[in-house]
């Protein structure tokens, strides 16, 4: 695999590795404003406008792609000119990974929605294009890190990557939001800024990766990789002291993240590495008394990580509710918000609440709006271009209720805002010549008919809900199985007209779910479930092969790197069974998986 000669660096190698730490180090710190057009797959169907504002993915699905490109032709013209290091294409990681990519294909081939399943779905933009790129991420890694040069530069990309999502994470932990400042927000808005800086509402750290969620599984990550090599690298390493710094820094960020997915994937990632850690000391250096320090050291860092849990009680609030639920469901059977139920009765639309029945009456010529059997008089009457409507102030709501003047599809909505200004509709028109429950494009839906779910009966609530949205995935699996749904298409899957379980679960019957908060519901869905069969035998393959180069030995600080992969990507893979995969966060997974397996391949055969 590795035909470059001992000694330094060539030119070709640096510009490749610059290439792997542009998308280790700048990719998920892009951020910028785009307005992108949403597509006729997606208008009228998930979303009732022509374009989105993006922040977080489309400029970074763009680079992703770009350098996606770049990278696969100069290794093209590498491999062609047979100058430095090459690609062994009957390696298992690479013949895997041709697999899943071919797969993917199939179900994008087939998919009913195939622009998205090619170019992603708005705010996402993970399509098949896209995860062609993480292939190539991850095998050009592999064979670029099977060298230990390459790799100690290839380390670089994870230490800026690291420094620069550390700094704004820490900053926003300690209260100054740097998209707040108005120097940053005209940056990323460029020549739409309007001179009032950006107003994301996240009180958690989220750096410039989405969303709090995604920020956990980074710097789960991160976080893993770098405490574990700071921990294990030799004292004279100068590396040890400064991932030492960055783990302390990447800790925080975690912490501060509120995410318990990228918690779960810290305990995971540092615990597997320290098991292995402690069975490669036992029966490949036979050194009991080192494995005795190990021991005390993971004993130390559970007790670290348990009082910095409790130092933060979004998470010990988060851990009480899964505690719960998986003892008894406590707390988890109730609805998400005031409203608690919709049905028809005749010619009466019923909104169930936690202060009694609303209703809205269309039986006369003129419908009137109902508390209790009561008719309500309202406070104020509009008039506007599509309709009239009637504000009414009832149960500590603010109500309105618009009778649209349509002549194809007559209906009336029903608005409640609460305390906090959340907005909720209800939408009841006439079809057919009966009353009946619209979704918000004025669709009839039947709400007689319960979307088909599995499991998590009474905990749909578990985990911000994701009880609810797991169990109507979980059913999508088995008409999956072999070509899904194509890549980036769960949204189209999910019942979106499971209105009823929304309204209690979600809150609002109109959301639209748009990922399954789960990377491998995910990828089962989209690509199939023997996709996700492949991605797993990948996942188990590196573990073995893992297992198999640290027994074999090596120096202190190589063996000291693959136990901080084994760490890192453990935590990421963890983290995956509550967070989907972004274009925030993949691109450094990918490629930290493919450093891993090269790393793996340093001094014995690759696999």
């Amino acid at each position: 695999m590795n035909k470059s000669k001992k000694g330094a660096l060539t030119g070709s190698d640096k510009l490749m590795g610059i290439f792997l730490i542009i998308v280790v180090a700048l990719i998920p710190f892009i951020c910028k404003l785009n307005v992108v057009g949403v597509s006729a797959e997606e208008y009228g169907v998930i979303r009732s406008a022509q374009s989105v504002n993006d922040i977080f993915s489309y400029c970074k699905s763009v680079f992703i792609l770009t350098m996606g490109v770049v990278i696969a032709i100069f290794m093209a013209f590498q491999i062609l000119g047979e100058d430095g290091f090459s690609i062994d294409f009957k390696s298992k990681p690479v013949i895997m990974a041709g697999v899943l990519l071919l797969l993917s294909l199939i179900s994008c081939i087939f998919s009913s929605e195939k622009h998205t399943a090619f170019f992603g779905v708005s705010e996402r933009y993970e399509g098949f294009f896209v995860w062609v790129c993480y292939m190539v991420f991850m095998i050009v890694a592999m064979a670029f890190s099977s060298d230990r040069k390459r790799l100690d530069f290839m380390l670089w990309g994870f230490v800026l990557s690291a420094v620069l999502l550390g700094a704004v994470g820490i900053m926003q932990f300690f209260g100054y939001n740097i998209f707040s400042a108005e120097w940053f927000s005209k940056l990323i808005m460029g020549s739409k800024y309007s001179g009032t800086p950006l107003k994301i509402r996240f009180d958690s750290v989220f750096a410039t990766l989405y969303n709090p969620n995604c920020a956990g599984m980074y710097f789960g990550m991160m976080f893993s990789f770098f405490a574990a090599s700071a921990a294990l690298m030799p004292l004279k390493s100068k590396l040890k002291w400064l991932f030492a710094v960055l783990a302390v820094i990447l800790c925080v960020c975690v912490i501060g993240s509120d995410s318990v997915g990228g918690l779960m994937g810290v305990i995971f990632g540092i615990g597997f590495s320290a098991v292995l850690c402690i069975v490669y000391y036992i029966f490949a250096l036979k050194s009991k008394k080192a494995a005795v320090i190990s021991l005390c050291a993971i004993a130390a860092a559970a007790v670290g990580l348990v009082v910095l849990l409790s130092s933060n009680a979004v998470v010990v609030q988060k851990i009480n509710i899964i505690y719960n639920a998986v003892k008894n469901g406590e707390g988890l059977d109730q609805t998400a918000s005031f409203y608690e139920d919709v049905r028809i009765d005749g010619m009466k639309g019923i909104i169930v609440t936690k202060d009694g029945e609303f209703a809205v009456d269309c039986t006369g010529e003129v419908p009137r709006f109902m508390h209790n059997g009561r008719v309500l008089e309202p406070m104020e009457e509009n008039t506007a271009e599509n309709g009239t409507g009637y504000v009414y102030d009832e149960s500590g709501v603010k109500w309105t209720m618009l009778i649209a003047n349509d002549d194809n599809m007559p209906y009336v909505n029903i608005k409640g805002a609460d305390a906090q200004g959340t907005e909720t509709s209800f939408i009841f028109g006439e079809y057919e010549g009966k009353l009946t429950f619209m979704d918000k494009f004025r669709d009839p839906v039947d709400i007689s008919v319960p979307a088909e779910s599995w499991g998590f009966e009474g905990i749909e609530r578990l985990g911000s809900n994701r009880g609810y949205i797991w169990s109507r995935s979980i059913p999508l699996l088995k008409r999956n199985i072999i070509i899904g749904a194509g890549a980036d298409n769960f949204v189209f899957e999910f019942p979106q007209d499971d209105v009823i379980s929304k309204l209690r679960f979600l809150g609002n019957p109109y959301v639209i779910v748009d990922k399954p908060h789960n990377m491998f519901l995910q990828t089962g869905i989209n690509t199939g479930v023997l996709s996700l069969v492949v991605m797993l035998s990948l996942f188990a393959l590196y573990f073995v092969t893992t297992v198999k180069a640290v027994m074999r030995g090596g120096d202190q600080s190589l063996n000291a790197l693959r136990f901080a992969f084994l760490a890192g990507i453990t935590a990421y893979i963890a983290a995956g069974l509550t967070t989907d995969s972004v274009v925030s966060v993949a691109p450094v997974f990918w490629t930290m998986l493919g450093a891993g397996f090269g790393a793996n391949a340093i001094g014995g055969r690759g696999e």
